[in-house]
């Protein structure tokens, strides 16, 4: 980017940490080489030294310590809140976004001027793809993902297989050109400031997952677009705040997973997928116990 995003347009970069002190400082680093941007990063009150670390590394970026881990759709909304950009890019802390990749975001979003929401190409460490965008979601869409998604993720991940069942599941999609999505995963998700000021911003009882899902479906709603742009290519290493305790993370999503079924499809439909997560659960602890 060579120091600038263009001396017309700034991009607040929001960023929510909650025991991420593993991996903050690489999240950080490639951005403050970036003029004409604002960097927020709202604590939700960790307890591995992650605020400490950026007071003493990190004086350049605005800082919001929480008191509390308040979830981290209703963080990001004060961390929006405290910024000025007339575009928001918002960042997990264990992902790394090049600058050429916020570049490429913005500079979508000024040529489609519909383009309220727009998402990247998300990577693992090692370059492998994973999950940047999606379709609307469905309990039937749900069930029949998991043995979709097992096969996908295990036989030539990024190869002719995967792009065959991308072509009917945009789960597994790797486009090679911009497109038009149902939602793009909040790991690295770029929007403009009026689209979110339309929106209202994160629904607050999203307390982690899914609030993206929902942002971009209310984004829709109100005429906005939402696109997955595959040349802005930011790598992702996710769960690294939960310290391996999947259990945990497993609860939290499915309970934001049965909110946003509540909230879109009804009570109805809610209680089908709290039925289909137990039948899940119950399936994966038989097959650890044959094990």
């Amino acid at each position: 980017m060579e120091g600038t995003l263009g001396k017309q347009m700034t991009c607040s970069i929001i960023i929510v940490t909650y025991n991420s002190s593993s991996s903050i400082e690489a999240c950080l680093t490639p951005l403050l080489e970036m003029a004409d941007v604002e960097i927020v990063v709202v604590d939700n009150d960790s307890k591995d030294g992650t605020a400490a670390l950026l007071k003493e590394r990190f004086p350049s970026v605005t800082f919001i310590a929480l008191q509390d881990n308040i979830g981290f759709g209703r963080a990001c909304n004060i961390g929006v809140a405290a910024s000025s950009g007339s575009f928001v890019l918002l960042l997990n802390p264990d992902a790394v976004a090049p600058a050429l990749a916020i570049r490429t975001l913005v500079e979508f979003c000024e040529k489609h001027l519909r383009a309220g929401i727009v998402g990247v190409c998300l990577v693992d460490p090692s370059g492998l793809p994973l999950q940047s965008m999606g379709d609307r979601p469905t309990v039937v869409r749900l069930v029949l993902e998991k043995p979709i998604e097992w096969v996908a993720t295990r036989v030539n991940p990024s190869g002719v297989l995967r792009r065959t069942i991308g072509k009917y599941c945009a789960k597994f999609r790797l486009p090679h050109v911009p497109e038009r999505a149902d939602w793009v995963s909040g790991a690295a998700l770029c929007c403009r400031r009026q689209a979110w000021n339309d929106i209202g911003g994160f629904d607050e009882n999203f307390f982690l997952y899914y609030e993206d899902v929902d942002l971009c479906l209310r984004a829709g709603q109100v005429g906005w677009e939402v696109w997955h742009v595959p040349a802005a290519v930011v790598f992702h290493q996710s769960g690294v705040s939960f310290a391996g305790n999947v259990n945990y993370q497993k609860r939290i999503y499915y309970a934001n997973q049965r909110y946003f079924f509540q909230k879109h499809r009804g009570p109805v439909v809610a209680s089908l997928l709290s039925l289909a997560q137990k039948l899940y659960c119950w399936r994966q602890s038989w097959g650890h116990s044959l094990l």
